[in-house]
This record gives structure tokens, C-alpha cells and sequence, in this order.
């Protein structure tokens, strides 16, 4: 059998290798792999910096690949990462951290980066880093496979190890979610394993082990406390044996316990591992070390923040205020062959805990139902899905073994396994079809994706970066020479500029809103994205998108380029209104078009050295810089509708900050308006210096929504 699981070990890490060039980075990414280069350069060479490094010199690493295809020779790429940066280091954290997760898995990743990147130069620098998440997944399908295998038989573990490696978060996640839930994941399932095993033959090696495992989970993420809760009754059921022969009468009872209390060793090895899990936890990271009682303070109130307070949706309130949320995702996202078995699994283990005298189906089930009902239980929140709580996945995994297991059973025990793993065959047919964007995932009860957007399930489409990089590969091979790029509203990091073609300049401050000025402007769209910004409704309202990445026909990721050839009929036009009136008085500037119009933007120039005191002369001292500013409109002078984009903005971002320079422009969707006020603190604001101003309007627009 151990060969067996190296077999199933080595094909998920080829197939992941294989595959890992189609995902994106996290939107997290940036937040771990510069902490992990920074803490492990200090932990190999003692330096809090990176001046013993060269230089880096910028280069373009084609991004369909998994080795070093650059626009230099290898030999002339610089061992050094792109996330070890001279801006960030170990000084740098040693002020900053503390606000999140622990580093010990972004530091791991860092390490295959080292070796695998800038030692060996075997694989590009971004892959490199996930390879370690890829390693972590594909040993965790071979200890489902094993561990299954052996305590329900091999159909069982075979059918475990399918659940779990066509489970869709699962596979998605293992290729860019390399420094927190995958690896977490790993270390609980493994965790556990170790307790079990080393309970199950009262070995203090084994469990002494997994203090170590210990450490590693609480280095990377807190859920590994909660396991506390998986083990502590398991254990206790196990001790007072709850099995039929230790029913006679309360003596045997205790010496079922005394059984396992009398080895010395063994329980000063259970006492142990949460000490050696402690101290690998605190010497693996740096910050903690100045001040543990204050950091440490940070960290779990990071934990509370994220777990209590935040996105609260009062949709999904249950029975005596529980979060129903994570229920609909789990159902909603499982595919119903393994949702089928692992509730048939669940039976069976139920009916199974009485007659077992290790009592590891009881353990299975507390391990699928901790993680989840820690965040249904009043008051908990999750967000973005369930992948905050990967780690009920191999649980569920194991049950749907179990209840394939059991199918098999009755009569006809070959054909019916047979057909089981037939049925495997759609799944995974389902996977190749919406390929490598598995994480947004829907199934059919739900109607695929298409189904969760319209039924509003919150997240529906939120691919967490991945599909970033399916658009760098369409914009290099489409782009023209020296195109401009940008993002519609995320931040730059969001992925590594060396994945660009080295022509193209990618940068936010390209936005050119309705001056139309051809930058290809790129974003996930998901849930909630329409509404986000002017720059996200102003595309989607006025702009064809020139490329969208799609699953069950509803676009995850999108590219507009911006310029009048793709504007929509209807938005095309843009009229310069010509008898428009200004008056300023108290802080307020008043425009009158005179007629309702569809409004476009408007641009005004005004002078930044002089305040206008009254309405019929000018005091030559400065003015103010703005501090603060609302634009209102109103379509017959008496109701004011304000516009949700305040001053200063940055809407059209080509121009900066607006206002900015003796110069202000602003922008609208279409809205039908006569009169545009705008408030402006201080009330001897520049703006308020309006020399010159021009109102542009869509004349081809009637209404807009």
C-alpha cells in the first residue's frame, strides 16, 4: 500500500506541476512571499536587508510557462527573487506585522524559490514559490488515500483520494493558495493522523511528532487550535471506553483509561506537543520576539476581527442567529457524486462508532463538523466562500470512501464499484471544461455559476487572482506595440509586472475614463464588482469588452479597451454643451447647462494662488488646498441627487488626483442633469477659482440605468 500512495503521491505533483503555469498569484500573494523572503534571507545569513544581494534587474518571464522563458539568457537573470524587494525587508516587518497570519509556510515557500529559482534555475521565480503548495496537496491525497485505506479498505481510500483531488476549491486552490489554506489543510489532516495513530498503539514518538506537525499548522494559520476540539472528545470517548466490551460496568472504564494513563511516556509526549508546537510557532517568527505579549495581542485580534466582525450578511441568519452561509457554499460547490457518498459516509460512520474500538469514525466526523460549525455558530462569519476552512475537505473526502465503501457491500459488489468510479468520470469531465478556473465552481443543483449569480449567492465568481493571468497571456499575444494597461480598480501587485510584455506599459494611472484614450483596462468581475467604482460602471455601461474569460457563460474576468471604436452605440458621441453658467458663492459652485442633458465629464481650469472673497472682487492671498468635495446634480433645480464619488478622486487617473495642478476634471455615467453643484471645504478652496469650464454630454443617450 505505501507504494501505492507514492504512486498517487507522485501523479497529483506532476499534475499540478503541469498544470501550475495556468493560475494566477493570490491577491494575497503580496502580503506573504516579501515576509517570506525577508525572515528567511535573516534566519540564513543573519542580514536585515538585501545588500548582499545584486541588483534586480527587471526582465520579461513569459507567463504560459513553468521554466525561465525570459527576454534574456538565463545566465543574465539576476539570483534574485522579484518579491525581494530593497523597500520591504526584515526591518520592515519587524514594524508592521502582526496584523495577520503567521509566516512559517510563507517562509517554506520562499525556501523552494531559493533552491528551485535562484539556485537552480529549474523553475521561473512566481511558480517556484507554489511549488511547495502543490508538494503539501498532492501528500495530503496520499495520506487520505493511506489512511482511508487503512481503516476502511482500499476501494475506499481509492475513492477518498478521487473526492478529494476532483473536489474543484480543492484543486484550484492548491496551485496559488501555497501559504495559507493548502498548507493548513495539510498539517491538520496530518496532525490528526499522528494523534490517532500514535494513540492507536500507544507510541510517544508519534505523537511527539505531531508536535511538530503542530507547529507547523500554528505557523501558518490559528484553525489548527480548533483541532483541539476534534481531539479532546475523541479522546476522551476513546479513554472511557465507550465500546460494547467496556459497557459491563464503570471499573472497566477506568482501566480502559489507566490503560493508557500508565504509559509514562506516552502522556508526558501528549503533554508535549502543544510546547513544541508553541515554540516552533514563536522561533519562526522574528516580530513576535520583541514584544510577545503585545504581538501576540495583534494576532489574535486579527483572528476576532476576521472571525466576528467581518461582512456579517444578515441574509443568511438561522435558527437562534446561526451563519447559514457556509452550508449553502458547501452544498452549492460540492460536486453531488461526492456530496452523495460522503452523506452516506456520514451515516455509516455514525453506525459505525459503537462497534469500533479506535473509535476513528467518531474522530472523522469531528473533523468534518468542527471547522464548519465553528463558523455557523451565532455570531462567527466567513467571507469569500469556505475557503478559510479548507481543512473539512479530506474529512468529507474520507466519509465519501466510506459511503462507497458501503454501496459495495450488497450484491454485485464489483459492477457497483465499477460504476462508481464511472460516475467519477462527469467530474471530472465538469473540471476539464471549466479548467483553471475550478475555484468558482457551482454545481448543478445550483445551476452552475450562472445559477449562484442569479440567485445572488455573495462571491459567486471571485476566482482570488487566479484569472489574472489568463488575461496577461491575452493582452501580451494581443496588445499592440506600446499599448497602455491597467487595472479597472485593483491594486498593481495583484500580479508580477515581469509576467508583461516589456512594451507595454502596465500601470493604474493609465484610467482614462471618457477621454478614451485606448488603455486596455483589465479586472475580475464578480459579485458586487458593478457597483464598486465610476471606473467599473463606466465600462460596463459605455465600453465592449474585447476579452472575457467565461464559466457557464458568465464572464470571471474581463478586458476592455478603451476607445471610441469600442464604445457602444449610444456612448459614442460627446458633445460640448455650449451655453453653460457658473456662479460661486459660500464654498459653492453652481453650473447650469440650461437644458437637461446626458452628462459625459466635464473639465475646468481655475487659478491656485488667489480666494475669492466677494462676488465683485478678488483678495490676492492663497488659497486652500481641498480637502473635502461633493458633487450633486439636479434635473429641475429642487432635488439634489449626490454623486458617490467625493473630491479630491481619482476617477480619471491619467490626470492624478483630481483637482490637482490648476486643473479638475470630473466625471458622470449618463446621467440626465441640468443643474451640477459642487460643495467644496474649505470654503476658500483653489477650485473655487474657476477661470474656465467645459460640460461634455452624450447626446445619443436617453437614459441610463
Amino acid at each position: 500500500m505505501k507504494k501505492l500512495t507514492l504512486l498517487i503521491c507522485l501523479f497529483v505533483f506532476i499534475l499540478g506541476l503541469v498544470t501550475l503555469p495556468h493560475y494566477g498569484i493570490n491577491w494575497d500573494t503580496i502580503n506573504h512571499l516579501p515576509r517570506g523572503q525577508a525572515y528567511l534571507h535573516y534566519f540564513l545569513t543573519g542580514r536585515k536587508d538585501y545588500n548582499d544581494l545584486p541588483s534586480f534587474q527587471k526582465y520579461y518571464q513569459n507567463p504560459e510557462t513553468l521554466r525561465i522563458d525570459a527576454d534574456k539568457d538565463i545566465s543574465d537573470i539576476t539570483k534574485r527573487s522579484y518579491y525581494q524587494n530593497d523597500s520591504v525587508t526584515f526591518e520592515t516587518y519587524m514594524k508592521i506585522d502582526g496584523d495577520g497570519h503567521p509566516p512559517i509556510s510563507d517562509i517554506l515557500s520562499a525556501g523552494f524559490n531559493l533552491i528551485l529559482f535562484q539556485k537552480l534555475h529549474l523553475i521561473n521565480d512566481v511558480d517556484s514559490y507554489r511549488v511547495y503548495g502543490v508538494l503539501l496537496a498532492s501528500l495530503l491525497v496520499g495520506l487520505v488515500f493511506f489512511w482511508t485505506s487503512k481503516i476502511y479498505g482500499k476501494f475506499a481510500g481509492f475513492v477518498a483520494a478521487l473526492s478529494l483531488i476532483t473536489y474543484p476549491l480543492f484543486f484550484s486552490e492548491m496551485h496559488f493558495n501555497t501559504e495559507k489554506d493548502i498548507p493548513e489543510s495539510f498539517y491538520w489532516s496530518l496532525f490528526l493522523f499522528l494523534i490517532w495513530y500514535g494513540v492507536k498503539i500507544l507510541k510517544a514518538k508519534w505523537i511527539l511528532f505531531s508536535g511538530l506537525v503542530f507547529g507547523l499548522g500554528l505557523g501558518t494559520k490559528f484553525n489548527i487550535l480548533f483541532s483541539s476540539l476534534v481531539i479532546a472528545p475523541w479522546f476522551l470517548v476513546l479513554a472511557l471506553g465507550k465500546s460494547i466490551e467496556y459497557k459491563k460496568n464503570i471499573l472497566n472504564k477506568i482501566n480502559a483509561f489507566l490503560k493508557i494513563s500508565s504509559n509514562r511516556r506516552f502522556v508526558i509526549s501528549l503533554f508535549l506537543v502543544p510546547l513544541v508546537g508553541f515554540v516552533i510557532f514563536l522561533a519562526t517568527w522574528p516580530y513576535l520576539w520583541q514584544d510577545f505579549e503585545y504581538g501576540l495581542w495583534r494576532v489574535f485580534n486579527f483572528y476576532k476581527t476576521i472571525g466576528l466582525t467581518v461582512n456579517v450578511n444578515r441574509d443568511f441568519l438561522g435558527p437562534l442567529g446561526a451563519n447559514t452561509y457556509p452550508l449553502l457554499w458547501i452544498i452549492s460547490t460540492t460536486p453531488p457524486l461526492t456530496l452523495l457518498l460522503s452523506l452516506i459516509g456520514f451515516i455509516f460512520a455514525l453506525i459505525k462508532i459503537k462497534s469500533e474500538k479506535d473509535k476513528v469514525s467518531l474522530l472523522i466526523l469531528l473533523w468534518l463538523l468542527v471547522p464548519i460549525l465553528r463558523v455557523i455558530w451565532p455570531g462567527a462569519t466567513i467571507y469569500g466562500g469556505v475557503r478559510q476552512i479548507m481543512e473539512y475537505i479530506p474529512a468529507l473526502a474520507i466519509l465519501s470512501g466510506l459511503g462507497a465503501s458501503f454501496l459495495t457491500r450488497w450484491r454485485y459488489k464489483k459492477v457497483i464499484s465499477i460504476l462508481i468510479l464511472l460516475a467519477f468520470i462527469p467530474v471530472v469531465i465538469r473540471l476539464v471544461q471549466i479548467h483553471p478556473n475550478e475555484n468558482v465552481y457551482f454545481n448543478f443543483l445550483t445551476g452552475g455559476l450562472s445559477g449562484a449569480k442569479e440567485k445572488q449567492i455573495p462571491s459567486w465568481g471571485n476566482s482570488f487572482g487566479s484569472a489574472y493571468r489568463q488575461g496577461v497571456v491575452w493582452l501580451n499575444k494581443n496588445a499592440p506595440p506600446n499599448a497602455e494597461a491597467d487595472f479597472v480598480y485593483e491594486l498593481m501587485p495583484n500580479i508580477p509586472l515581469i509576467w508583461v510584455r516589456p512594451d507595454i506599459l502596465f500601470h493604474n494611472s493609465r484610467r482614462s475614463g471618457p477621454l478614451r484614450r485606448g488603455d486596455y483596462a483589465m479586472t475580475l468581475t464578480y459579485d458586487g464588482v458593478i457597483n464598486r467604482s465610476y471606473y467599473d460602471k463606466y465600462l460596463e455601461q459605455q465600453v465592449n469588452p474585447v476579452y472575457e474569460t467565461q464559466v457557464d457563460g458568465v464572464a470571471i474576468l474581463k478586458i476592455w479597451e478603451n476607445d471610441t471604436a469600442h464604445t457602444k452605440e449610444g456612448f459614442k458621441n460627446q458633445k460640448l454643451i455650449e451655453d453653460v453658467s457658473v456662479k460661486r458663492l459660500n464654498g459653492m459652485i453652481d453650473i447650469d447647462l440650461k437644458i437637461p442633458a446626458a452628462l459625459s465629464y466635464l473639465e475646468a481650469f481655475y487659478n491656485s494662488s488667489i480666494t475669492r472673497i466677494s462676488s465683485s472682487a478678488y483678495d490676492l492671498v492663497n488659497c486652500q488646498d481641498l480637502k473635502y468635495g461633493v458633487v450633486s446634480i439636479s434635473l429641475d433645480g429642487s432635488k439634489e441627487i449626490e454623486l458617490g464619488d467625493k473630491l479630491p478622486t481619482g476617477q480619471i487617473a491619467v490626470y492624478g488626483e483630481q483637482p490637482k495642478d490648476g486643473r479638475f476634471v470630473y466625471s458622470f455615467l449618463g446621467e440626465r442633469a441640468r443643474y451640477i453643484r459642487l460643495k467644496l471645504s474649505p470654503s476658500d478652496a483653489c477650485l473655487f477659482n474657476i477661470q474656465s469650464l467645459k460640460v461634455f454630454s452624450l447626446p445619443d443617450v436617453k437614459e441610463t440605468k
